[in-house]
């Protein structure tokens, strides 16, 4: 019997399918000892007994090149390797993407691109909202948070939003409206209570447009008073003068000025550079003419003075002294007088020109100030003190009263007696008190008492009489400031008093007593009632 090979099937039976497309390829072994069933899922020719590590795609298998798409293409457990990792985050460039993070995460050269906001070359990173008038956490919003007062304005400003000058107070804010005499800046534009000026307001009171301790360009300067009745604030306010270019007055700080006060401002804001003056507010881009020029001063728009000086024709032209308005003439229309300046007297300190920069002006001699009758150009050594002229007495603590070079006060004697130690009856110690005369100097003083005046001898009258007489009649006591005294008859007396200080004698000071006769004791019992004689 003829047997055919393929029909032998009992020792071993093969079946093997194949599919070109991928499809499964199974192996079936059979043997009496066991069996192997091998299966490759993907038709990629290795199994997962062979080290595909996934059996469902045939481009993962062992000993393939890996490609960079965060597989583990090659099964040997590691993914994308051989492919730059520039931040080193294990994600190769390929697949990494950008990151607001100051690194190159894709590994392109370049930083943080695409994360500038704003434009200015820069990325904007932060996590968080900084104020600086752009959205830097792209939430559509712009500096929130940063608005403490709630007014809608913050202190970080925008491209279309100005700063909020005041954050604590939700009445200020750009375009506010500004309130009269509050000091504050009201819609933040850097000025305060403007709106407000009126002509008149700040008047210039002293110019020095000529100096010699120091050159022009260091020491020119000019002095303010503020007349307006109120505080003002000096930001903004604009200084002209002839052929130069116009200064505005500009602070980080309120320059404040209180009614009434004198400032100065000045060329240069050194005491040792511009001729020892300490200057309120040093300007630029402002010269002074020696000869003829003008000076203006605006607010808001507002001319609030201007001084106009002519070479000497009608007003003062020093050189090494400012020109300065008489303290009884401080307004805007009388400094446009020539006749209310003068030239300064006065120096400020040490080896200085003169002047009284910040200070009263002296008053110029052509008036009497004081009412004493006198003027400077009389003689008048101060025509602030009435008690001060040509042949005034000295009465004044360190006071050249009388005008005469010398400083001296005569001390002033005070006669007066002690009514609770005195009876005021002939007989009786009358106690003189001259302790409350006094030196005005604070000098140690002698004493001299008198007796001016006293009754005569009684007429037959028997009424006393007062003397007439202006001679001393008797000298008392002469080196006590109190002095005890015995009237012996009554009568009017006058007692005077001169004290002396060793340089000066006081005017005599009198008093004036009337001292009264004793009283008669009456013997009430009657002849009646005496005893019989013996």
């Amino acid at each position: 019997m003829l047997i055919r090979p393929f029909t032998i099937v009992s020792a071993l039976s093969i079946f093997l399918g194949c599919n070109k497309n991928g499809g499964p390829i199974e192996r079936q072994l059979l043997e009496d000892t066991g069996g192997e069933y091998i299966h490759d899922g993907d038709g990629d020719g290795i199994t997962v007994a062979d080290g595909d590590c996934d059996d469902s795609d045939e481009n993962i298998r062992p000993g393939r090149t890996e490609d960079c798409n965060g597989i583990d293409d090659n099964c040997n457990g590691l993914v994308d390797e051989g492919f730059p990792d520039t931040d080193e985050d294990t994600l190769a460039d390929c697949l990494d993407v950008e990151e607001c993070d100051g690194v190159d995460n894709d590994g392109d050269g370049a930083i943080d691109e695409g994360f500038d906001t704003d434009g200015d070359g820069l990325p904007d990173c932060p996590a968080t909202e900084v104020c600086d008038g752009v959205d830097n956490d792209g939430d559509g919003d712009i500096d929130e948070g940063y608005d403490v007062d709630g007014d809608g304005y913050t202190t970080c400003g925008t491209a279309l939003a100005a700063a909020d000058c005041n954050d604590d107070d939700e009445t200020i804010y750009p375009g506010g409206v500004e309130v009269a005499e509050d000091l504050l800046d009201n819609d933040c534009d850097g000025l305060i209570d403007e709106g407000f000026w009126a002509p008149g307001d700040l008047v210039v009171t002293e110019i020095m447009a000529n100096p010699s301790s120091v050159r022009d360009t260091d020491g020119e300067w000019f002095e303010l008073t503020n007349v307006s009745g109120r505080t003002v604030i000096l930001n903004g306010v604009e200084l002209v003068s002839d052929g130069e270019d116009p200064h505005v007055v500009e602070s980080a700080d309120a320059l404040v000025l209180p009614d009434g006060a004198p400032v100065v401002l000045a060329l240069n804001g050194d005491a040792l550079a511009n001729g020892g003056v300490e200057p309120f507010y040093a300007y630029s881009q402002l010269r002074l003419s020696n000869e003829t020029d003008r000076l203006v001063i605006f607010a808001d728009g507002v001319r609030l003075d201007e001084v106009n000086w002519d070479d000497g024709e009608t007003m003062p032209d020093p050189s090494g002294s400012s020109i300065s308005l008489d303290p009884l003439y401080i307004g805007a229309l009388e400094n446009d007088d020539p006749t209310y300046w003068c030239v300064s007297d006065q120096s400020w300190g040490t080896a200085t020109d003169w002047g009284s920069p910040g200070a009263e002006n002296n008053p110029c001699p052509q008036f009497d100030h004081d009412g004493d009758g006198w003027t400077g150009v009389d003689g008048d050594c101060d025509d602030r003190n009435a008690g001060v002229y040509p042949g005034a007495p000295e009465v004044d603590l360190g006071v050249d009263n009388d005008c005469d070079g010398i400083v001296g006060a005569r001390p002033i004697a005070v006669a007066d007696y002690d009514a609770t130690r005195s009876t005021l009856v002939e007989g009786a110690e009358l106690h003189l008190v001259g302790s409350t005369s006094y030196d005005p100097d604070g000098g140690s003083l002698s004493y001299s008492w008198s007796l001016f005046a006293r009754p005569d001898e009684p007429e037959d009258t028997g009424a006393p009489e007062a003397s007439e007489t202006d001679e001393i009649i008797e000298e008392i006591l002469s080196s006590s400031a109190d002095a005890t005294y015995v009237p012996v008859e009554p009568g009017t007396y006058t007692f005077s008093l001169v004290v002396s200080d060793g340089l000066y004698e006081s005017e005599a000071s009198h008093m004036t007593l009337e001292i009264e006769p004793l009283p008669v004791v009456i013997d009430d019992e009657s002849e009646d009632d005496a005893p019989a004689p013996e």
